[in-house]
């Protein structure tokens, strides 16, 4: 079973889950990622595409080509679709180059024949016509045939053989390329896999009691892998400071058995620097004068362990092709994760209290990661805490430096004695010793303890307890409490020092939270209309260029409408712009309540509102603008006191009426400029 860190290293971030094992050819280019990429290539390319078995059974396509719909719909006998075609396709299956060919009714199509471990496919791109006279010579058939109308109204393109043919040859070489790039990740994979499988993290268990045993079976594993090698292992010394030869192997083996660097050397320094493998073709800058000179060339692969490097696998006098990097580098991280682990588990053995923090600590940044509410977050603070020191009651409280009071954010306990949004004088609690020393109190009696001398009260178990600061964006923000130590124990030094490290770990959880809420609020001021809540011009010109940008790849239209209030400044006038605000505050209401899921509307500037209606053509586009306006004009009667309240309309689709933004605001503005000026209280689209 390969490792989590493996599988996410980027030598396996190549490799697709259904690579795992032998895949056939056809089921690789028939997987999800690349029917994902024939489709894109369709989007870009204006062909579609097929892929065959070597018995020209069509396994795959991204879609038809109205042209070819149409005509295998026509049945024609002269015409013979789809085997006319399936014929040259599998005619091609021993071309070694791409093949083009038109098919009976006159559309270019290309086909190229891959092949892999023996096994061949037959990838077809089907285009329509590359030249006039083809069209000409299909509408012909149609004419003779007296077949139905054609269904293409998109305008015709005839790029000439020529261009298919560039087509044929850049859709071929990056078939080979992607063909190329899957056996090597395959053949990675393969070899690092018999590589962790041979170093698994039972075997490094068991051996990391014997380093000796350890780092040879390091080596021992890179030389099956890759055969014969030369080289050493060097680790860190005990002082820190120094790199010496743990195990030798190979031509030099004697050479490098008492071999050391100093933690300054110019390697270390620069695998310090990039985190990565060093390459030098001469070991002169580093050895000087010493028969180390003698080595041609070396690699030196770093593997760390908190922060610093543990250990470096050396290799001498050989030189790694890209897959066996990736292999070596990926084998390297193995080794560090494994190391890392061995040191984790070694530091939970010591201080178990340590690791209860270290897991509260994980999951507490887990959970507020997705916790945006303030509220959430203090409820989710303070559950941890009390898990981690076994309290059965707790608090916690945030300071009002206005009121100098303590407002109960969060609270632990059965009873309703303290509830959350209770207000307490800072003056009145213990929690205010806290504010006013700034540092962390702990109670083991708060019966005897001088600084307090009171009795305890009947709603605690316990006379002992702990309050620590909580300090947020660097401000002493408030109080967290716990009580009640599980089996009546106290709560001692230990439980102090491991609440400090917990709270101090977590603030910065929580200060990340918050300035996210911060961010994505801002975010949304910056795209939203502040008296109607609704989207803002800035964002309205935002998703028009989205909307062209879908129009480019799908063909989809879209539709934009412009209205605003006719009487809406007498109104204003006679009421007050208090009325006003709040008229355009409730039409925007019944907009965005009248309207469907994917349209938006933005308000444009004082009574004037915009719609963009996603891929909807003008005759659709119509009949949702008068329902619009009809149940506007039911929510204006109850304005329409002295004054009448109608509202105009213009309406406008893209492509039909512009060719861009501004083009289509302009018009779209004409066409409101005309309802107004015909009388008002109507819509109007071009």
């Amino acid at each position: 079973m390969i490792p989590a860190k493996i599988k996410n290293h980027p030598v396996f971030g190549l490799i697709d889950s259904h690579t795992q094992g032998n895949m056939t050819l056809v089921r690789l280019v028939t997987s999800d990622k690349w029917a994902e990429y024939f489709r894109s290539l369709a989007g870009t390319l204006n062909f579609e595409f097929s892929v065959y078995d070597e018995a020209g059974v069509e396994l795959f396509a991204t879609r038809e080509p109205p042209f070819c719909r149409y005509v295998k719909e026509a049945r024609l006998d002269k015409l013979n679709c789809p085997e006319s075609c399936r014929k040259s396709i599998t005619g091609s299956l021993d071309a070694d180059k791409p093949v083009t060919f038109k098919c009976r009714a006159g559309l270019m199509n290309f086909v190229l024949c891959v092949e892999r471990s023996g096994e061949r496919a037959l990838i077809a791109g089907r285009g329509g016509f590359v030249t006039y006279d083809d069209l000409l010579g299909f509408l012909k058939i149609v004419k003779d045939n007296k077949l139905p109308r054609i269904p293409v109204t998109i305008p015709l393109d005839f790029p000439g053989e020529d261009h298919v043919k560039t087509i044929a040859g850049y859709v071929a070489l990056s078939v080979k390329n992607l063909l190329d790039s899957f056996e090597e990740k395959r053949r990675i994979e393969e070899k690092l896999l018999r590589m962790t499988s041979l170093f698994d993290s039972t075997a490094f268990r068991t051996l990391s009691g014997k380093p000796d045993l350890m780092y040879r079976y390091i080596l021992d594993t890179v030389e099956f892998i890759f055969g014969h090698i030369s080289g050493a292992l060097l680790a860190l010394d005990e002082e820190g400071s120094v790199y010496r030869t743990v195990y030798s192997t190979g031509r030099y083996k004697d050479l490098t058995a008492d071999l050391h660097f100093e933690s300054q050397n110019p390697v270390i320094f620069e695998m310090l620097n990039t985190g990565t493998a060093v390459f030098t073709e001469s070991l002169q800058k580093i050895a000087g004068d010493s028969p180390l000179g003698e080595i041609d060339s070396a690699y030196f692969f770093p593997v760390f362990a908190g922060g610093r490097i543990e250990i470096i696998i050396w290799i001498f006098d050989r030189i790694f092709s890209r897959e066996d990097m990736k292999i070596m580098n990926a084998f390297r991280d193995y080794i560090q994760l494994n190391l890392e682990n061995h040191d984790l588990r070694e530091e939970a053995a010591k201080n178990k209290k340590a690791a209860m923090t270290l897991a509260s600590l994980s999951d507490f940044q887990g959970a507020v990661i997705s916790i945006l509410d303030k509220d959430e977050v203090f409820r989710a603070l303070l559950e941890k805490s009390a898990e981690l020191l076994e309290a059965e009651k707790g608090s916690l409280m945030l300071f009002e430096d206005e009121t100098s009071e303590l407002v109960v954010e969060a609270k632990k306990s059965l009873d309703d004695t303290v509830r959350e949004k209770m207000r307490l004088k800072k003056e009145e609690c213990i929690a205010g010793l806290v504010i006013d020393s700034g540092g962390p109190l702990l109670v083991g009696d708060i019966e005897k303890d001088p600084r307090l001398t009171r009795r305890n009260r009947p709603r605690f178990k316990t006379k002992s307890f702990v309050s620590v600061p909580l300090n947020l964006q660097g401000k002493l923000t408030g109080v967290l409490n716990l009580s009640d130590k599980a089996g009546g124990g106290i709560f001692t030094d230990d439980d102090l020092d491991m609440i400090l490290s917990f709270i101090n770990s977590a603030a910065i959880a929580i200060d990340r939270s918050v300035l996210f809420g911060q961010t994505e609020e801002f975010k949304k001021l910056s795209i939203t209309d502040p008296l109607t809540g609704i989207y803002n011009r800035r964002y309205l010109n935002i998703r028009l260029s989205e909307e062209i940008t879908r129009y480019n790849r799908y063909k989809h239209p879209f539709s934009f409408l412009m209205f605003d209030l006719d009487g809406f400044k007498e109104y204003n006038d006679t009421y007050g712009h208090i009325s006003g605000d709040s008229l355009l505050k409730s039409l925007a209401s019944v907009i965005e309540g009248s309207l469907r899921t994917i349209d938006l509307a933005a308000r444009f500037g004082g009574d004037e509102f915009v719609v963009i209606f996603p891929q909807t053509a003008k005759t659709d586009a119509v009949q949702i603008t008068n329902r619009l306006k009809e149940k506007i004009d039911r929510a204006l009667s109850q304005y329409r006191i002295e004054i009448p309240l109608t509202v105009s309309m213009g309406l406008a689709t893209y492509p039909d009426d512009a060719s861009s933004i501004m083009e289509l605001i302009e018009r779209t503005d004409q066409a409101l400029y005309l309802a107004k000026k015909g009388g008002g209280n109507r819509i109007v689209y071009l």
